[in-house]
């Protein structure tokens, strides 16, 4: 999930260098089977297996009705600087990290009007183990991993300038998410604001997930000047975690 975090941490950078929507804000006010965690169970789940879930699982064009592809991913290349803040994050999250069996991500998916943006990715990650899944779940409950995250990206922020933009610093907030059935979900918001022309957006990232066996899925929404939709982000959740339970490796 932290890689997650910051790949729309990205994406927003691109977004603020892009001057898109703040300009406008300036002058404005399947695959069947059994459970991925069944089988996790009683045998090692192999990568096929979890690549096909974690397709089964993600969200597609036909869940986000208004929305359509992102064009800002990959519009702004990391630099080195860059790179080893991310590097230097993840190692805070996780000194001794494990590798996932697999990583998969949804297309990034946006809405933009004069006035506001919205974007959602959702992320299947699968654990060799459901053991080494729930480990993960207690380091992305933890306030040490809050801290990892807001530090870094004030230091990925510290003294950019976005278009005459300026970033405030990063607040992390976590919050419950109901996801019965499962190991357990986890949410967080990241918040931050952005001025420009002496004009304050607020900006907000909220994280959604859950761990089921060693399936790790999130739910990733980039919205300002408001948070993003609560009953569109609870039905997105929803379908997320129905394909969890329902699609088997």
């Amino acid at each position: 999930m932290i890689q997650a975090i910051v790949a729309r941490m990205i994406v927003l950078v691109g977004f603020l260098a892009a001057g898109s929507c703040l300009g406008a804000l300036s002058t404005s006010t399947d695959l069947a089977g059994a459970s991925l965690a069944a089988t996790a169970s009683t045998s090692p789940v192999t990568k096929k297996q979890a690549t096909a879930f974690a397709h089964a699982v993600n969200l597609t064009a036909a869940d986000l009705p208004g929305f359509k592809l992102s064009t800002s991913a990959g519009a702004n290349p990391e630099s080195a600087a860059e790179k080893r803040l991310e590097h230097q994050l993840l190692h805070c999250v996780h000194p001794a990290s494990t590798k996932g069996l697999v990583e998969v991500s949804s297309a990034e998916f946006e809405r933009e009007t004069e006035s506001s943006h919205e974007s959602v990715q959702s992320q299947v990650t699968v654990a060799p183990s459901a053991g080494l899944a729930s480990r993960e779940l207690a380091v992305i409950r933890s306030g040490h991993s809050r801290s990892c995250v807001s530090h870094y990206l004030d230091l990925y922020f510290k003294g950019k300038q976005y278009s005459g933009a300026k970033v405030s610093p990063v607040v992390v907030t976590p919050g419950t998410v109901a996801a019965p059935g499962t190991s357990g979900g986890f949410a967080w918001r990241i918040s931050i604001a952005v001025t420009a022309h002496a004009v304050k957006v607020p900006t907000y990232v909220d994280i959604l997930g859950f761990i089921d066996g060693p399936a790790e899925v999130s739910l990733i929404t980039v919205s300002l000047p408001q948070p993003f939709p609560d009953a569109s982000e609870q039905r997105l959740f929803s379908t997320l975690l129905r394909r969890a339970k329902a699609h088997q490796a």
